[in-house]
């Protein structure tokens, strides 16, 4: 935890959601907007769903 670096506002509005996560067998990555201006995240949803946006 020594080497965090402070992000200052303006990298930190750059950053775009992250990478998919590794989800379990069975599961697929989903992609979701942000609402009311929140930031855009990932979630694992059942493969038989489909993802929505």
């Amino acid at each position: 935890m020594k080497n965090l670096k402070k992000l200052a506002k303006s990298e930190l509005k750059k950053i775009n959601g992250g990478n998919a996560p590794q989800c379990g067998e069975g599961q697929i990555a989903c992609h979701h907007k942000g609402e009311n201006g929140g930031p855009s995240y990932w979630t694992c949803e059942m493969a038989e769903t489909y993802c929505r946006f």
